[in-house]
């Protein structure tokens, strides 16, 4: 491990962590960026953009599970006691919601593309709904509630990524390092 003597905490959070949480953070940015544009562009681009977001969404899918998993086996690499105030507080607070957030906007993602009768396609491959019909009101509610929890999601991990550069920049206590590749 980074920096690890005996009985000394790492430095640095596994390479196999740092991986999965910098992948998910650049999924999760080119997945709204790509999920605005698709209501912004010439019609001409819909469908290819509505293509690379499924896509991508299958595979941020993917690393979400596996994220999750490695979270929960203690593949986490670095244990710190409980931060003390607000911030020792909110931290783990902001991390369970950004989890939580992301876990329901993946699934919200499936619900909205299925309510609308239609596959989710990513890399050639059709994931099929295993639903009936849903009515057009639950497939406006679903893509509206994927859409609105996609904004809390970026505020939140705005808020997460300011937090690091306090850390970084101001209380300079080597948070953001620990996570950096």
């Amino acid at each position: 491990m980074d920096g690890m003597g005996v009985g000394v905490a790492p430095v640095r959070y596994s390479v196999e962590t740092r991986w999965l949480h910098w992948s998910c953070a650049w999924l999760i940015g080119a997945q709204f960026v790509l999920g605005e544009a698709m209501h912004r562009v010439p019609r001409a681009l819909h469908g290819p953009i509505v293509s690379v977001h499924l896509s991508l969404g299958v595979l941020l899918a993917a690393l979400f599970v596996t994220r999750v998993a490695w979270r929960v086996t203690g593949g986490r690499a670095i244990r710190f006691a409980a931060g003390t105030g607000l911030a020792g507080r909110a931290a783990p607070l902001v991390h369970g919601g950004l989890y939580l957030m992301l876990g329901v906007e993946i699934a919200l993602g499936y619900l909205a593309r299925w309510s609308g009768g239609n596959p989710v396609e990513a890399f050639g491959a059709v994931i099929r709904s295993p639903f009936g019909p849903m009515s057009r009101e639950t497939h406006h509610l679903l893509g509206s509630a994927h859409g609105w929890l996609a904004w809390a999601i970026i505020v939140l991990a705005g808020g997460h990524g300011a937090a690091a550069l306090y850390h970084a920049r101001v209380a300079r206590d080597g948070v953001l390092r620990r996570m950096w590749a």
